[in-house]
């Protein structure tokens, strides 16, 4: 298995796992600016991975030391700070 093959694989699995229903059509609509990568806490990770995923390093959040989708999010979200 190639090394694109693997992380299609994994993102496929990942997407099934998320906190938020992404089928829904009113996802982005609805909590848009509380997605992870809008998150202080959100740090990427590498490529390619890094294009969708980082880790949750949020104490007070059930998901820290969590590798979340970037789209993804929870109720302990903080907004970047410019």
């Amino acid at each position: 298995m190639t090394d694109q093959e693997l992380f299609r694989e994994t993102h496929l699995r990942w997407m099934g796992k998320l906190n938020r229903n992404m089928q829904s059509d009113l996802y982005q609509d609805e909590w848009g600016l509380e997605q992870c990568f809008n998150c202080k806490f959100f740090v990427p990770l590498t490529n390619p991975f890094g294009d969708d995923y980082g880790a949750c390093r949020n104490a007070s959040s059930p998901f820290d030391k969590t590798v979340m989708f970037e789209h993804d999010g929870c109720e302990f979200h903080l907004l970047e700070t410019p």
